[in-house]
């Protein structure tokens, strides 16, 4: 008689089901679990790690921003170009508006950077009612979806009633009572601060101050009070993005201000930009001087001659785009 088997004979993993066979999607190799590589980014015209405890990517032109591995959080700072200045006797342009965001979640992939030129300034020689101009609003800067609102243009002395509403108004008002835009930019959006302010009013015989993305615009003199200010508004305060951190030394100066605005153009008292690169005007029948580059600084306006020649405004200067992140 044969013998009988014992179910405990049989293999344990048998009993249990367990198969030996490899996974064949996986063309005979046996699966294993794969964990997608820690956040890493690239792009930008510098990129820093200045011992903070971060990196910055840092955009002082348009470009891409590239992430792979991991979804990660990134702090990001957009600031837009400022206007160009009026002439003459022009309004400072606005400083440019400014877009914090200090904790957006990046996905892997290619976000595109667009970084805002400064405004043109004024060339209007001055004729009463035939070449008076404002100047050119500045340029927005993008990441992420965001928008920074391009300063506005400053506004010529003569003939305010013929300038078009529409080039005074940006990130900060241009100097002559252009208002702010900055706060309806990015509707619906949580989670970031928006910096804008309005420009001073004008008067004779200084147009008014820039607003800056800090504060407004001072208002210009008026005959009863010939040495009025017209100064530009400050710009903006980051500490956290200093021109040492963020690798762009043009920038130390500023100690971390932007979008400053631009002063006012002047017969003969100086104006001056605020804190941010907003240009000024040295007064003495003299142009105005540009905003500074890559701080999106409005540009001071330009001044009033006899002769209406040599009172050309001075251009914005152009913004910047910075995100930074963690590293250990």
């Amino acid at each position: 008689m044969a013998p009988i088997k014992s179910s405990l004979a049989r293999t344990a993993s048998k009993l249990l089901g367990v198969q030996k066979d490899t996974d064949l999607s996986l063309r005979g190799d046996v699966q294993s679990l794969r964990i997608p590589p820690p956040f890493s980014a690239s792009g930008g015209n510098q990129e820093v790690s200045p011992g903070n405890g971060y990196k910055y990517h840092t955009f002082t032109s348009p470009g891409n921003f590239t992430v792979s591995g991991q979804p990660g959080p990134v702090e990001i700072l957009i600031v837009a170009g400022g206007g160009g200045a009026g002439a003459p006797l022009g309004s400072g342009g606005g400083g440019g508006g400014v877009v914090h965001a200090p904790n957006r979640t990046l996905a892997a992939g290619v976000y595109p950077i667009v970084v805002g030129d400064g405004g043109a300034g004024a060339t209007g020689e001055g004729t009463p009612g035939v070449d008076n101009t404002p100047g050119s609003r500045g340029g927005d800067s993008t990441a992420n979806g965001l928008t920074a609102v391009g300063g506005g243009g400053g506004h010529p002395y003569y003939n305010d009633t013929d300038i078009a509403p529409n080039q005074m108004p940006g990130g900060s008002g241009g100097g002559g009572g252009g208002t702010s835009t900055q706060a309806s930019a990015n509707p619906g959006v949580s989670g970031i601060s928006q910096y804008g302010n309005a420009g001073g009013s004008a008067g004779d015989p200084l147009g008014g101050g820039g607003g800056g993305a800090g504060a407004v615009g001072t208002n210009g003199s008026s005959p009863a009070s010939p040495t009025g200010d017209g100064d530009g508004g400050n710009g903006q305060q980051f500490p956290n993005f200093t021109g040492p951190l963020i690798g762009v030394p043009g920038l130390n100066p500023h100690s971390g201000y932007y979008g400053g605005g631009g002063g006012s153009g002047s017969r003969t008292t100086a104006t001056s930009g605020g804190l941010g690169g907003g240009g000024a005007n040295p007064g003495d029948s003299n142009s105005g001087t540009n905003g500074a580059t890559n701080t999106g600084g409005g540009a001071g306006g330009g001044s009033y001659m006899s002769s209406r020649a040599g009172n050309t405004a001075a251009d914005g200067g152009s913004g910047i785009v910075v995100i930074r992140y963690t590293v250990s």
